[in-house]
């Protein structure tokens, strides 16, 4: 018979034990051998964020991802039939609301006749670990599409190819040395030489870029202007991928491509943009469309502003009708529902009432098109003619 100093000994023991336990780092629980969880530490309630009543039996599925029950369920199942330890993961609800990856452990203890008495369990957060594996499959992803682009782009005219290591450039294609003005017979430019051709506005960032490469091995794409001996700029589009072998980085290859045509048409599109943009500014008019099969609109910032949004604000007829003077809104639908089923050019005006109660006088003409597919447009233009209504 044990004697008292014995039964504390053990009960102090069994204290010790339970604070180890529930101090400890992991998560973990233990099972009953028919499945039943009867014991979750205290870092397991703490992580997510409930009472041991909460998680005992089979009410932890509850905080496992709903896609994911289902399968951690059917390989419990089966681990408790077959004795085989269990490993399998699965999403985890956190406190904070937040679904995290967890590698879920169990192991089974026999008794002396080989009957399994209990499950001891551990779980581990491997969200950290998941989300690299998805960055390595898109950076695995990135690097296919840029091998992509260098073998198009070699094959398209006016198009350079090089390769760069720790050392600097180890190779530049004849083209590419005729981009840059230089003569193809000589070796490929150092890195200073290299830079000295860039634009002075575009080498501190080419400058940085160069730099970055040798930290972390990732495909680019990036634009920079070049000056040629002559003085002439050009806009080159530079494309690189990494050559890894080994997990180790050993140098990029890529395309060079003269885009200046492409730079100057698009900067060419943009000051028109920004004069048809202050243009509607000053005359407060704003232009608006709508395809007729979707009723999806599509307005300029002037008209935008003209309805109290904010410029690149997306619009929907019921945010327009948001703004229609309630004693116009009739007026306003079947406008909407006229230009949506007629193909003739029509005109009216209706009141706008603002948020801070003011009302504005909107003039509105419409014109249908129709493209040779037979896609059916409405496209208008909005005028503000608030300071005209003053006027008369």
């Amino acid at each position: 018979m044990a004697s008292s100093g014995d039964v504390a000994v053990r009960r102090d023991q069994s204290s010790d034990f339970q604070l180890l336990v529930d101090s400890a780092p992991s998560l973990i629980h233990t099972s009953r051998p028919d499945g039943y969880l009867d014991f979750f530490n205290q870092t397991w309630l703490t992580y997510v964020g409930r009472s041991l009543e909460d998680l005992q039996g089979w009410e932890w599925t509850a905080f496992i991802h709903p896609e994911d029950v289902e399968g951690i369920v059917e390989k419990w199942r089966a681990s408790l039939a077959s004795g085989e330890p269990f490993q399998h993961e699965a999403r985890v609800l956190r406190a904070d609301g937040e679904y995290r990856w967890m590698l879920h452990h169990k192991v089974a203890v026999r008794d002396g006749c080989g009957q399994i008495v209990k499950w001891y369990g551990s779980s581990i957060d491997i969200e950290d670990r998941k989300r690299a594996e998805v960055q390595l499959r898109r950076s695995t992803q990135e690097l296919q599409r840029s091998e992509f682009y260098l073998a198009e782009a070699q094959r398209l005219a006016h198009m350079g190819s090089w390769a760069f290591d720790s050392a600097g450039f180890d190779y530049w294609s004849p083209e590419l040395f005729r981009m840059h003005g230089l003569d193809p017979a000589r070796k490929p430019p150092a890195i200073q030489e290299y830079l000295d051709c860039i634009h002075p506005q575009d080498r501190e960032s080419m400058a940085n870029l160069i730099t970055g490469l040798s930290a972390k091995a990732s495909p680019f794409d990036a634009t920079k202007r070049i000056m040629r001996p002559n003085g002439e700029v050009r806009y080159i589009r530079w494309v690189g991928a990494p050559v890894v072998e080994n997990q180790s980085l050993k140098k990029y290859v890529g395309s060079a491509i003269d885009v200046t045509e492409h730079e100057l048409l698009t900067q060419e599109l943009r000051r028109r943009e920004a004069y048809l943009s202050e243009a509607q500014r000053l005359s407060h008019t704003g232009s608006v469309g709508m395809e007729v099969s979707t009723k999806r609109i599509f307005w300029s910032e002037e008209a935008a502003r003209i309805y109290g949004y904010a410029p690149g604000m997306e619009p929907t007829p019921d945010l327009v009708l948001q703004r229609v003077h309630p004693n116009d809104v009739g007026l306003v639908k079947d406008a909407i529902e006229r230009a949506a089923r007629a193909g003739d050019d029509f005109d009216f005006e209706h009141r706008l009432l603002m948020p801070d109660g003011s009302i504005k006088h909107i003039y509105n003409l419409a014109h249908f098109l129709r493209d040779k597919a037979g896609n059916e447009e409405v496209v208008g233009v909005i005028m503000d003619i608030m300071e005209r209504k003053v006027a008369e």
